[in-house]
C-alpha cells in the first residue's frame, strides 16, 4: 500500500504541474474533472492574459491546500499553501537544467550551474528524459475553440545516485488543446518532487542534474482533454500502471481580480518546496480515500503470502474482452467491492501468483458487449478522444468465472447484462459491481 500510494501521490502532483476565436475579454473560468484510478476530483482553473491560477483537485487528503499560479510574463510558478500561509516561488528554467532540442540544426545545451568556491558540495545525480511531440492534424470546435489533437510522451530515467525519483517513468499523453489569447506558457520538462512520507528525511543538499532530450512536431498549448497512461518501474514484475483522465466540463468568461494571480499579503516564503507541502499520512490517505470515493482500500494490491485463518481469499484477474475500458482501474475496483471482513481479495496477474498469495480462488470476468446506449453502432473504438458530451450509458454483457484452486472446480458464474449509466469505465465498473455481489453470495 505504501507504494502504492507513493505513486498515486506522484500521479496526481504530475497532474498539477502538467495542468498547466478570440475572445473580447480574454479572462476566462473553468472547471475542469480528473479521475485517477477511479477516484475523481475538480478544479477550478482561472485565466487572466499571461496568468493561470489552479484551485482544487485534492485527491486521498493530498493537496487540498495548495493553490498554483502559473506567472508567463515572470517566467515562473508561484505555489501557495492557504492553510499554512506560505508560498514557493520555482523559475520555469533551471539552471541546473540541460536541454537538447533534436529538432535544431545545431543543439543547444543550458549548461548545469556551478557551485560557488565557498558552497557545500551537493549530491545528487543525472535524470534523463526523453520528449517527444506529434500533432495528428486532426481538429475539432469545442467551446468556441478550434482544439487540435496532440500525443506526447514523456520517459524519465534516473541515475542510480537521483535524488528525486529513483524508478523509471513513460508518460503517454493524448489531448485536445487550443490556444486562448495571450497565454502562453512553455513546457515543463522538471519532473515534479512527490511529497515526502510522514517520516521521511528532507535532503536539502541533494540536487539533481536534468538532461532533456526533445524531438517531434507540434504544440500543446491549453488542455481541454487530456488521457495520460502512467507506466512506473521499468519493465518486469515491479512495473505499475495506471492512468488519468482530465475533462473540462464548464468553460466561460468571467471579470478577474489581478489580485488571484499574486502572492497574498503577509504569506511567507517557504524554505524548500518540501515545507510547502503537507507530509503525506497513509492512513489518513486511506481514510479520506474510502470516505470520499466510498471504495474499500484495506487490501488493494497489497498482501502477505499468510493469510489470516477462516478469510477467504481470492486471486483477481484484470477483465478482458474490451478494449475499451481500464483493466487494471476495473481490476481495483473489483478488489475494493469483494473485500470485507472475511473476504480478502487481491488484484494477480496470473494462477503462479494466485498460489504465491495462497488464494483459495481465481475470478476472471469477460465483456462479451460494451455497446453504446441508444444509439446505432458496434463497440466504442477510441473514447479517449470523445467529445466531452459524448454517451454515459452503456448496454453491457459480462461473464464472470470463481474458480476453486485446489481442484479448478466453478465455484460461481454469474452473467450479468443491462443499460448501465456513466462514462464507459463507469458503467462498465456497475456492471463489475453487480457481478462481484453474485460472487459474494456464493461464499455465504
Amino acid at each position: 500500500m505504501r507504494k502504492l500510494l507513493v505513486y498515486i501521490a506522484v500521479v496526481f502532483f504530475i497532474i498539477i504541474d502538467l495542468n498547466s476565436a478570440a475572445h473580447a475579454q480574454q479572462q476566462y473560468k473553468l472547471r475542469q474533472s480528473t479521475a485517477v484510478m477511479g477516484m475523481k476530483s475538480e478544479t477550478t482553473v482561472y485565466v487572466k492574459a499571461m496568468r493561470k491560477r489552479t484551485e482544487g483537485g485534492g485527491m486521498m487528503g493530498m493537496g487540498s491546500s495548495l493553490v498554483t499560479i502559473e506567472q508567463c510574463d515572470l517566467q515562473r510558478t508561484v505555489k501557495l499553501n492557504d492553510k499554512k500561509k506560505l508560498y514557493f516561488i520555482e523559475p520555469f528554467t533551471q539552471g541546473n537544467e540541460e536541454v537538447i532540442d533534436e529538432d535544431a540544426s545545431k543543439a543547444k545545451v543550458v549548461p548545469a550551474k556551478q557551485n560557488s568556491a565557498n558552497a557545500k558540495p551537493q549530491k545528487g545525480g543525472v535524470i534523463t528524459q526523453w520528449y517527444s511531440i506529434r500533432d495528428t492534424n486532426e481538429r475539432k470546435e469545442m467551446f468556441g475553440f478550434t482544439a487540435r489533437h496532440v500525443w506526447t510522451s514523456r520517459k524519465m530515467k534516473p541515475s542510480p545516485d537521483a535524488c528525486m525519483m529513483k524508478d523509471s517513468m513513460l508518460m503517454k499523453t493524448d489531448g485536445w488543446y487550443i490556444d486562448l489569447p495571450q497565454f502562453n506558457c512553455p513546457v515543463n520538462y522538471r519532473p515534479v518532487r512527490p511529497p515526502r512520507m510522514q517520516n521521511e528525511k528532507e535532503q536539502p543538499q541533494c540536487m539533481d542534474k536534468f538532461v532533456t532530450h526533445r524531438s517531434g512536431k507540434g504544440k500543446l498549448g491549453f488542455p481541454l482533454i487530456e488521457t495520460t497512461t502512467i507506466i512506473m518501474g521499468g519493465s518486469g514484475p515491479q512495473t505499475t500502471e495506471m492512468q488519468t483522465s482530465l475533462e473540462t466540463i464548464e468553460f466561460s468568461t468571467a471579470k478577474l481580480d489581478s489580485m488571484l494571480f499574486e502572492i497574498p499579503p503577509g504569506y511567507r516564503e517557504a524554505k524548500s518546496e518540501d515545507e510547502l507541502q503537507d507530509k503525506m499520512n497513509v492512513q489518513e490517505m486511506m481514510n479520506n480515500a474510502m470516505k470520499e470515493n466510498n471504495v474499500n482500500m484495506n487490501n488493494v494490491n497489497v498482501m502477505s503470502e499468510t493469510k489470516k485463518a477462516g478469510v477467504i481469499r481470492i486471486g483477481v484477474f484484470a477483465p478482458s474482452g474490451d478494449e475499451t475500458v481500464q483493466p487494471n482501474l476495473l481490476q481495483q475496483r473489483m478488489v475494493g467491492t469483494l473485500t470485507n471482513s472475511r473476504i480478502e481479495a487481491i488484484a494477480v496477474s496470473s494462477e503462479d501468483e494466485a498460489r504465491k498469495y495462497n488464494c483459495d480462488y481465481t475470478l476472471n470476468a469477460v465483456f462479451a458487449k460494451i455497446k453504446q446506449a441508444g444509439k446505432v453502432g458496434g463497440l466504442i473504438k477510441a473514447i479517449k478522444n470523445a467529445d466531452p458530451n459524448a454517451a454515459t450509458s452503456f448496454n453491457i454483457e459480462a461473464n464472470l468465472i470463481l474458480k476453486a484452486m485446489s481442484d479448478g472446480s466453478v465455484k460461481s458464474k454469474p452473467s450479468v447484462e443491462g443499460k448501465y449509466e456513466g462514462k464507459v469505465d463507469d458503467a462498465a465498473g456497475k456492471a463489475l459491481d453487480e457481478g462481484c455481489r453474485e460472487v459474494l453470495k456464493a461464499l455465504k
